[in-house]
């Protein structure tokens, strides 16, 4: 059986999608101060081409961060699917403008305050983007629990406009820029075929794929920024009988909050007809993350299932696409 590491699961971040803030239900308060700018580069990104930008990551714990550099500042930065914008740390960096009806949400609760900010340039190497929306927040509970400085989080509204594919094997990230219509701009950036691809459905920010358990159909959302798998407590009961409990432990997550919860494996879960490995896996509740994303999500799927395979994530088109297995 699959063992589930006490200091993971104690210490378990599971979704910084929850640090998106997509409970944007109010309008934004005046400024007091004009916006300020500031740039961001990536030194450790590779241009293979203008188009393609080849980015290196490093491990912490089973989240993939790059280094960054905003303004003076540089550091570590988490790249993460699951988080809505680029999201910087309080501690770092002043907000200009409190975002009114706008709350630090996770899969554990959490309300602390969220500041908006205007990024002017964002610079990847000899990659930019124009007028980069930031949210200004605290990740004091990413650095405790990390044990390590952070400067941000990358989200969603930075790589949207690129296919992105997460190679967890080659600790590799690339970024492809794409046509008004989804197609790439360098064709020939994958020299191998995927082996198969589908459909994705886009909440909001959210990557959500439909998997297979014992004739169920769970709606999933994919997620970089997960360190193990959820699976939503209310699950149908065919699906809970897959799911085996080793122990209960406290997940830590957005807004410092603590929740207990169930952890386990699960197993026979089938994405388009390819059967996955059995699973480390935490049962609870992901009613808030359903709230952030605006629709029912019956579970997450982040490191367990993303460190055996490259997959390519194409937004504009809404296509998913697998590649080979990595070797062990």
């Amino acid at each position: 059986m699959p063992v589930i590491p006490e200091n993971m699961v104690r210490n378990c971040l599971a979704v910084l999608a929850g640090l998106c803030i997509p409970l944007f239900a109010g309008a934004v308060t005046t400024p007091e101060t004009a916006d300020a700018t500031a740039d961001l580069s990536f030194p450790d990104a590779v241009r293979s081409s203008n188009n393609t930008y080849r980015i290196p990551f490093t491990w912490v714990g089973r989240l993939p961060a790059v280094t960054a550099k905003v303004d003076t500042t540089v550091g570590t930065f988490f790249f993460d699917t699951g988080a809505e914008c680029l999201l910087l740390n309080s501690r770092l960096f002043k907000g200009q403008v409190r975002v009114v009806g706008s709350s630090q949400y996770g899969v554990t609760g959490g309300n602390d305050e969220v500041f908006s900010r205007r990024v002017d340039s964002l610079n990847w190497e000899n990659f930019f983007l124009e007028n980069v929306s930031a949210r200004v927040l605290s990740l004091a509970h990413i650095e405790r629990a990390r044990n390590i400085p952070v400067v941000g989080i990358i989200g969603y509204d930075v790589f949207k406009d690129f296919e992105v594919l997460l190679d967890y094997g080659a600790r590799l990230i690339v970024l492809t820029r794409l046509d008004k219509n989804g197609y790439r701009l360098d064709p020939n950036v994958f020299p191998d075929p995927p082996i198969d691809s589908l459909n994705i459905e886009l909440a909001r920010h959210g990557v959500l794929i439909k998997a297979q358990v014992e004739g169920k159909t769970l709606k999933m959302h994919l997620d970089s920024g997960a360190e193990i798998n959820l699976l939503d407590r209310l699950a149908p009961k065919k699906v809970l009988n897959r799911f085996t409990i080793i122990k209960r432990v406290n997940l830590l997550g957005a807004g410092e909050n603590k929740v207990e919860v169930l952890a386990g494996t699960l197993s026979g879960v089938t994405i388009n007809q390819s059967v996955c490995d059995t699973m480390r896996t935490l049962l609870t509740s992901l009613d808030d993350l359903s709230l952030i994303l605006g629709t029912r999500v019956d579970g997450v799927l982040g490191y367990e299932y993303l460190r055996p395979r490259k997959v390519l994530i194409n937004y504009k088109r809404r296509k998913l696409f697998l590649f080979e297995p990595q070797k062990p």
